[in-house]
């Protein structure tokens, strides 16, 4: 993540003389993360509280020492710190008690705060504001049946096979699906009234997809379609020429996007990969199924073309699938 964080966009605007704003309601991309902005902004989705320094570190500190307990445990000489944790854990679960108790409420993740804040903002020119919403996210569900979420991929991860009653803790996502795009659609309102929009360039877009149990549940670890495919919207300032399109255009290239003298974005083969499950002592063991497979730790290419798909297990240097007319030929290169 921070070597990520190095080269990310925020950074490089900045050093064009940029002012930088991040929004955002996802903990991975917050100023604590690496991606720092002039103006940070971080939310918590499930309380929609604005994400602090404290917040963060005493969250770090918890995993570290592998809970809530052994945390307050080796820090009993530190009263101050375990005051400012015991108020965060009260916060935290009086602000989430209706997320509990209600699927409507766990519709709300943050983006209404994020239009608070923004309604908010002076924006100076020339800027570059990132918001992140997670409302098409999970959770899907009240939050008593997290648990039973994790534990039907975890299920699917290990065995392969989805349990006939996993979709119906996915059968809300289309709703949660349509909440994100109308609050995208608001967050734009918003900007137009704030500023001049034919002036800017706005990029609209998800890092991944979702499985609903039709080929498989969620989104880790999986290379197919559903989690590969995202949507992707490019409005462009007046006066910019519009840039030539190739089959497929990956999210790396929004940089390409960014910069007025680029012709030319996307190409005719497109290459997402994974690394392995994030996280898995939680969706195994805590689910009592052991240790994860030693697969789910593989590293996977999946090349896409007009009349290639391959799927490239680069650990055990294996093609697991190729398919099209084109396939052996990319083969050849990507072996050799």
């Amino acid at each position: 993540m921070a070597k990520l964080a190095d080269h990310n966009i925020i950074t490089k605007k900045k050093d064009e003389g940029y002012t930088t704003y991040l929004i955002s309601a996802n903990s991975l991309i917050t100023p604590y993360t690496g991606f720092a902005a002039d103006h940070n902004l971080p939310i918590d989705p499930l309380t929609n509280i604005l994400y602090t320094v404290d917040m963060y570190e005493i969250d770090r500190k918890v995993r570290e020492h592998g809970g809530r307990i052994k945390f307050v445990l080796n820090n009993l000489k530190n009263i101050r710190l375990l005051q400012k944790a015991a108020k965060l854990y009260i916060t935290r679960r009086v602000k989430k008690i209706p997320k509990y108790l209600s699927e409507k409420a766990v519709m709300e993740k943050g983006a209404r705060t994020v239009l608070s804040l923004l309604e908010a903002l002076n924006l100076q020119e020339p800027y570059l504001l990132f918001i992140n919403i997670i409302e098409a996210h999970d959770p899907y569900t009240r939050l008593t049946r997290r648990k039973k979420f994790y534990c039907y991929i975890a299920e699917w991860l290990a065995t392969g096979r989805i349990n006939p009653e996993a979709p119906k803790l996915w059968r809300n996502y289309p709703a949660h699906a349509k909440r994100a795009t109308d609050r995208a659609v608001e967050i734009v309102t918003t900007l137009a009234r704030k500023t001049k929009l034919d002036n800017t360039l706005v990029i609209i877009t998800a890092d991944h997809g979702e499985l609903l149990g039709d080929d498989g549940l969620y989104h880790i670890y999986s290379l197919k379609d559903g989690n590969i495919r995202v949507p992707l919207y490019v409005k462009y300032p007046e006066g910019w020429k519009k840039k030539k399109q190739k089959t497929y255009i990956p999210l790396t290239d929004i940089p390409k996007i960014l910069d007025p003298s680029t012709d030319t974005i996307g190409s005719d083969l497109a290459i997402a990969e994974t690394f392995g499950v994030y996280h898995p002592d939680y969706f195994f063991q805590e689910c009592g199924l052991g240790n994860p497979p030693a697969n789910l730790f593989y590293h996977k290419i999946r090349i896409l073309g007009n009349k290639v798909d391959i799927l490239f297990n680069k650990t055990l240097e294996q093609v697991e699938y190729d398919k099209g007319e084109q396939a052996q030929g990319v083969l050849k290169k990507l072996l050799h």
